[in-house]
Protein backbone atom coordinates (compact mmCIF):
# COMPACT_ATOMS: atom_id res chain seq x y z
CA UNK A 1 0.00 0.00 0.00
CA UNK A 2 1.45 3.35 -1.03
CA UNK A 3 1.97 6.26 1.31
CA UNK A 4 -0.87 8.12 -0.42
CA UNK A 5 -3.34 5.25 0.06
CA UNK A 6 -2.17 4.74 3.65
CA UNK A 7 -2.63 8.40 4.53
CA UNK A 8 -6.14 8.42 3.04
CA UNK A 9 -7.03 5.21 4.86
CA UNK A 10 -5.73 6.46 8.20
CA UNK A 11 -7.50 9.81 7.77
CA UNK A 12 -10.77 8.11 6.89
CA UNK A 13 -10.64 5.76 9.86
CA UNK A 14 -9.70 8.52 12.28
CA UNK A 15 -12.70 10.49 11.02
CA UNK A 16 -15.04 7.49 11.41
CA UNK A 17 -13.60 6.75 14.87
CA UNK A 18 -14.25 10.33 16.01
CA UNK A 19 -17.74 10.19 14.47
CA UNK A 20 -18.44 6.94 16.33
CA UNK A 21 -17.16 8.29 19.63
CA UNK A 22 -18.71 11.73 19.44
CA UNK A 23 -22.03 11.05 17.75
CA UNK A 24 -23.06 7.41 17.30
CA UNK A 25 -22.25 6.36 20.87
CA UNK A 26 -24.52 9.15 22.16
CA UNK A 27 -27.61 7.79 20.36
CA UNK A 28 -29.78 5.54 22.55
CA UNK A 29 -30.52 2.65 20.17
CA UNK A 30 -33.62 0.58 20.86
CA UNK A 31 -31.79 -2.74 21.21
CA UNK A 32 -28.09 -2.88 21.96
CA UNK A 33 -25.93 -0.44 20.08
CA UNK A 34 -24.37 0.10 16.70
CA UNK A 35 -20.71 0.12 15.78
CA UNK A 36 -20.40 2.24 12.67
CA UNK A 37 -16.64 1.91 12.98
CA UNK A 38 -16.70 -1.90 12.70
CA UNK A 39 -19.24 -1.77 9.90
CA UNK A 40 -17.14 0.73 7.93
CA UNK A 41 -14.00 -1.29 8.60
CA UNK A 42 -15.47 -4.49 7.22
CA UNK A 43 -17.06 -2.61 4.32
CA UNK A 44 -13.63 -1.24 3.45
CA UNK A 45 -12.00 -4.67 3.87
CA UNK A 46 -14.56 -6.28 1.55
CA UNK A 47 -13.38 -4.20 -1.39
CA UNK A 48 -9.61 -4.41 -0.97
CA UNK A 49 -6.89 -6.81 -1.97
CA UNK A 50 -5.17 -9.14 0.48
CA UNK A 51 -2.22 -6.93 1.45
CA UNK A 52 -4.42 -3.88 1.98
CA UNK A 53 -6.85 -5.97 4.02
CA UNK A 54 -4.26 -6.55 6.71
CA UNK A 55 -3.13 -2.92 6.72
CA UNK A 56 -6.73 -1.71 7.12
CA UNK A 57 -7.37 -4.22 9.91
CA UNK A 58 -4.19 -3.11 11.67
CA UNK A 59 -5.06 0.60 11.40
CA UNK A 60 -8.62 0.04 12.62
CA UNK A 61 -7.45 -2.24 15.42
CA UNK A 62 -4.92 0.27 16.71
CA UNK A 63 -7.58 2.99 16.76
CA UNK A 64 -9.96 0.75 18.71
CA UNK A 65 -7.17 -0.23 21.09
CA UNK A 66 -6.45 3.42 21.81
CA UNK A 67 -10.08 4.04 22.81
CA UNK A 68 -9.89 5.40 26.38
CA UNK A 69 -13.25 3.92 27.37
CA UNK A 70 -12.06 0.32 26.95
CA UNK A 71 -10.29 -1.39 29.82
CA UNK A 72 -8.63 -4.05 27.69
CA UNK A 73 -4.98 -4.55 26.89
CA UNK A 74 -3.60 -2.74 23.87
CA UNK A 75 -3.54 -5.12 20.96
CA UNK A 76 -6.69 -7.10 21.66
CA UNK A 77 -8.79 -5.34 19.02
CA UNK A 78 -5.86 -5.41 16.61
CA UNK A 79 -5.52 -9.17 17.10
CA UNK A 80 -9.27 -9.65 16.63
CA UNK A 81 -9.46 -7.61 13.44
CA UNK A 82 -6.29 -9.14 11.97
CA UNK A 83 -7.61 -12.65 12.63
CA UNK A 84 -10.93 -11.86 10.97
CA UNK A 85 -9.24 -10.11 8.04
CA UNK A 86 -7.12 -13.22 7.53
CA UNK A 87 -10.26 -15.36 7.39
CA UNK A 88 -11.93 -12.90 5.03
CA UNK A 89 -8.91 -12.88 2.72
CA UNK A 90 -8.96 -16.68 2.62
CA UNK A 91 -12.61 -16.88 1.60
CA UNK A 92 -12.90 -13.70 -0.48
CA UNK A 93 -13.49 -15.55 -3.74
CA UNK A 94 -16.52 -17.35 -2.31
CA UNK A 95 -18.13 -13.99 -1.46
CA UNK A 96 -18.05 -12.80 -5.04
CA UNK A 97 -18.58 -9.16 -5.96
CA UNK A 98 -20.51 -7.69 -3.04
CA UNK A 99 -21.32 -4.51 -4.94
CA UNK A 100 -23.61 -6.51 -7.21
CA UNK A 101 -25.14 -8.61 -4.40
CA UNK A 102 -26.56 -6.31 -1.71
CA UNK A 103 -28.18 -9.05 0.36
CA UNK A 104 -24.92 -10.97 0.52
CA UNK A 105 -23.12 -7.74 1.43
CA UNK A 106 -25.56 -7.07 4.28
CA UNK A 107 -25.24 -10.62 5.60
CA UNK A 108 -21.45 -10.43 5.28
CA UNK A 109 -21.40 -7.25 7.38
CA UNK A 110 -23.71 -8.73 10.01
CA UNK A 111 -21.56 -11.87 10.24
CA UNK A 112 -18.23 -10.05 10.42
CA UNK A 113 -19.23 -7.35 12.90
CA UNK A 114 -20.95 -9.88 15.16
CA UNK A 115 -17.99 -12.25 14.88
CA UNK A 116 -15.60 -9.44 15.77
CA UNK A 117 -17.55 -8.54 18.89
CA UNK A 118 -17.95 -12.16 20.00
CA UNK A 119 -14.31 -13.02 19.30
CA UNK A 120 -13.23 -9.95 21.25
CA UNK A 121 -15.39 -10.99 24.21
CA UNK A 122 -14.12 -14.58 24.14
CA UNK A 123 -10.46 -13.57 24.01
CA UNK A 124 -11.03 -10.92 26.69
CA UNK A 125 -12.63 -13.54 28.95
CA UNK A 126 -9.69 -15.88 28.37
CA UNK A 127 -7.31 -13.09 29.36
CA UNK A 128 -9.26 -12.49 32.58
CA UNK A 129 -10.67 -9.12 31.63
CA UNK A 130 -14.03 -8.21 33.14
CA UNK A 131 -16.72 -8.69 30.49
CA UNK A 132 -20.46 -8.06 30.72
CA UNK A 133 -22.82 -10.91 31.62
CA UNK A 134 -23.69 -13.32 28.81
CA UNK A 135 -27.24 -12.02 28.38
CA UNK A 136 -26.04 -8.44 28.06
CA UNK A 137 -23.40 -9.49 25.52
CA UNK A 138 -25.98 -11.40 23.48
CA UNK A 139 -28.43 -8.48 23.53
CA UNK A 140 -25.73 -5.97 22.53
CA UNK A 141 -24.39 -8.24 19.77
CA UNK A 142 -27.90 -8.93 18.48
CA UNK A 143 -28.73 -5.23 18.52
CA UNK A 144 -25.55 -4.44 16.64
CA UNK A 145 -26.42 -7.13 14.09
CA UNK A 146 -29.93 -5.72 13.60
CA UNK A 147 -28.71 -2.14 13.13
CA UNK A 148 -25.90 -3.30 10.85
CA UNK A 149 -28.42 -5.19 8.72
CA UNK A 150 -30.81 -2.24 8.57
CA UNK A 151 -28.19 0.41 7.79
CA UNK A 152 -25.87 -1.55 5.48
CA UNK A 153 -27.76 -0.59 2.28
CA UNK A 154 -26.79 3.00 3.06
CA UNK A 155 -23.10 2.81 3.94
CA UNK A 156 -21.85 -0.23 2.00
CA UNK A 157 -22.35 1.32 -1.48
CA UNK A 158 -21.19 4.65 -0.07
CA UNK A 159 -17.87 3.15 1.03
CA UNK A 160 -17.29 1.55 -2.37
CA UNK A 161 -17.95 4.81 -4.22
CA UNK A 162 -15.98 6.84 -1.70
CA UNK A 163 -12.92 4.60 -2.06
CA UNK A 164 -13.04 4.82 -5.84
CA UNK A 165 -13.39 8.59 -5.68
CA UNK A 166 -10.65 9.14 -3.06
CA UNK A 167 -8.09 6.90 -4.71
CA UNK A 168 -8.77 8.17 -8.25
CA UNK A 169 -8.21 11.84 -7.37
CA UNK A 170 -4.45 11.48 -7.37
CA UNK A 171 -4.26 9.42 -10.53
CA UNK A 172 -6.46 11.92 -12.41
CA UNK A 173 -9.03 9.33 -13.48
Amino acid sequence: MSIYRTSITVSFFVFVFILQSALINQIPFFIGGFSLFLAMTFSWIASTDRAETFAVAFIAGILLDLNPSLEAPVGLWTFTLLLLSYLISLYRESLGDLDERPITAALYLVATTSSAILLYLIVAALLGIHIPPALTAVIDTSGNAIWTLLLSPIYFPLISRLKIRMFSIRSGV
